[in-house]
């Protein structure tokens, strides 16, 4: 979970200082159920096969980030609405999306 708050931090310092620092939303109140259960609660069994075959073939497996794909809602949103989000990925959410932003932050 530091982890992923450090590489939050140097992504997107901007929403990484809201969440944790203004909203005061700690990482283990999310982040412990997406890397204890590796997102199997939060996307849909074909599309959970899918991103464990790219987590598994990446050697840097960990290093990238949900929270870009709903920043826009996460920078607008109070406490309890991105406490709500963080936990509870809407269903719009494209995997692709997810794969292909992973890939880029794999790339700096």
């Amino acid at each position: 979970m530091t982890r992923l708050t450090s590489l939050l931090s140097r992504e997107d310092n901007d929403l990484c200082h809201k969440i944790t620092l203004v909203q005061a939303i700690k990482p283990h109140y999310y982040a412990f159920r997406w890397l204890t259960l590796l997102l199997s609660q939060e996307f849909p069994l074909p599309d959970v096969l899918r991103l464990w075959d790219f987590l598994f073939s990446d050697e840097k497996r960990f290093n990238f980030l949900l929270q870009t794909l709903v920043r826009e809602d996460l920078m607008s949103g109070d406490f309890a609405s991105n406490m709500k989000l963080l936990q509870n990925f809407p269903e719009r959410i494209d995997l692709n999306q997810i794969i292909n932003r992973a890939k880029q932050i794999h790339m700096t």
